[in-house]
């Protein structure tokens, strides 16, 4: 019975130092996950996501178009819901990325401190334009021959074009 005691007596203590490496270990990986989070790489990561959310809105509501064109608008309004599902993961992606352009300012991670700055702004404007596309599609989805829906939409889709250029350049801008 005391062979037992002694025994159970020793694990907590022989396993102190493996709970003190642990909790070491889980102390460097939450300070590299912090740091992590600030790196200019994973805003241009982000960047990459919304860029390919958006090339693929575009290629959709582009054969949204080309079905009415056609006289197909039931089909059309598959495809601009599928657009509209493409500009809700891209308002996603630019919310991350306004995160990520914020924490680079915030820790300094920049060369040029006021195209960081404009690169948050640019990530905001963005957002605003992609939900207002997003509701266009919406609307475009549900009525595909709105031809002032579809007008609305051209529009939003042509300014969100120009701010997500404007957005990568001053993130490329901050960076040199």
């Amino acid at each position: 019975m005391s062979h037992t005691l002694a025994l159970s007596a020793a694990r907590p203590r022989a396993s102190a130092p493996f709970a003190a490496l642990r909790a070491a270990a889980l102390t460097l990986l939450m300070l590299f996950a912090h740091g992590a989070s600030a790196d200019p790489a994973a805003a241009d990561q982000r960047l990459a996501i919304a860029k390919q959310n958006f090339t693929a809105l575009k290629q959709n509501y582009t054969i949204a178009k080309m079905q009415l064109q056609m006289g197909q608008p039931t089909p059309a309004g598959v495809s601009f819901t599928l657009a509209k599902v493409q500009a809700q993961q891209m308002v996603s992606n630019l919310v991350s990325l306004r995160t990520e352009n914020q924490h680079t300012f915030d820790n300094g991670l920049y060369l040029n401190g006021a195209a960081q700055q404009q690169a948050i702004s640019y990530s905001d404007v963005a957002k605003s334009l992609a939900q207002q596309l997003q509701t266009r599609l919406l609307i475009l989805s549900l009525q595909p021959t709105s031809q002032l829906d579809l007008v609305l939409a051209d529009q939003s889709l042509s300014q969100l074009t120009l701010k997500m250029t404007q957005l990568e350049q001053a993130m490329i801008a901050a960076q040199q």
